[in-house]
């Protein structure tokens, strides 16, 4: 996913890592590499199990739970609510028909980012074992927009990006691809949902004819936001504009005298042609006589 023009666009996703010890007799299973969901849609937490030769679902009880917050619970055959958190009522559910097969995997639905933290899948069966692992929400940063201020004595740029979660790193290089990072104020808001804003400001003294690009960076999802600016100083405009104005001038010079010689050219081929001519028309009418 990408963010080109300089419309503003927002999107969630929602990052998990598993971790955790092994045991011979039992052992949990859950997906090696991070899994992405976007927020807002379901995620299914992974955990599978094996079930042996003999297995009683019954007797069989999986909970999960974030810390010591119960998401949820499921024994004596059936999902047992009663002390579930409020905040996951109802927005999970178990595979009931795949149990028998070992799956104890969660969906979890309309994920936000109250969502993320340590999460604990407990399956106790005659052997028993449970795994932690963690879950990790990240926002996209939407494309940034761009104010500037000018004066004879400085120009200030100011670039802001709303709604991006974890904080950024911010980067500003010149035309020569120096950092000049050290010359900016940064400041970042966080807003009633945990997410970010950037207020990224650079000021420069003088008249300014030089290319800066503006880098903001979401490590955890990979994201890369990369936007060249070109300043040109008021007086290499003033300069400018007298060019053009002078050669405005000369060609209202110009265009008269031309278009007068042309004139005085044509004029003087006709009256060529009247005097080289006017004795021959003699000679023919005399020869008509």
């Amino acid at each position: 996913m990408s963010c080109k023009s300089w419309v503003t666009q927002l999107c969630f996703v929602s990052i998990l890592f598993f971790k955790g010890s092994y045991s011979v007799e039992f052992e949990i299973k859950v997906p090696s590499e991070p899994l992405l969901s976007i927020v807002g849609q379901h995620v299914v937490l992974d955990c599978s199990f094996p079930v042996g030769k003999v297995w009683d679902l019954a007797s069989s009880v999986i909970t999960w739970q974030r810390g010591l917050e119960v998401i949820h619970s499921f024994y004596y055959g059936q999902d047992q609510l009663d002390r579930q958190s409020r905040h996951y009522a109802n927005r999970t559910s178990l595979y009931h028909s795949e149990m028998k097969r070992g799956n104890a995997s969660l969906r979890l639905d309309h994920t936000n980012l109250g969502d993320k933290g340590d999460y604990t899948c407990s399956v106790s069966t005659v052997l028993g074992s449970q795994k932690i692992f963690p879950l990790k929400l990240a926002a996209y940063y939407p494309e940034p927009h761009l104010d500037f201020t000018a004066s004879p004595s400085d120009v200030e740029l100011v670039l802001t990006s709303q709604g991006g979660y974890p904080r950024p790193s911010v980067q500003w290089l010149d035309d020569s691809g120096d950092d000049v990072t050290n010359k900016t104020v940064i400041h970042l808001l966080e807003d009633t949902h945990g997410l970010y804003s950037v207020f990224s400001t650079l000021t420069l003294q003088g008249p300014v004819n030089k290319t800066f690009t503006f880098i903001l960076k979401n490590k955890d999802l990979g994201q890369e936001i990369r936007r060249a600016i070109t300043l040109h100083s008021a007086n290499e405009r003033s300069v400018e504009k007298s060019r053009i104005s002078e050669n405005r001038k000369r060609w209202t010079i110009l265009v008269p005298v031309v278009t007068f010689v042309l004139l005085l050219f044509v004029l003087l081929i006709s009256a060529l042609r009247k005097t080289c001519c006017g004795p021959e028309e003699n000679i023919n009418n005399g020869w008509n006589l």
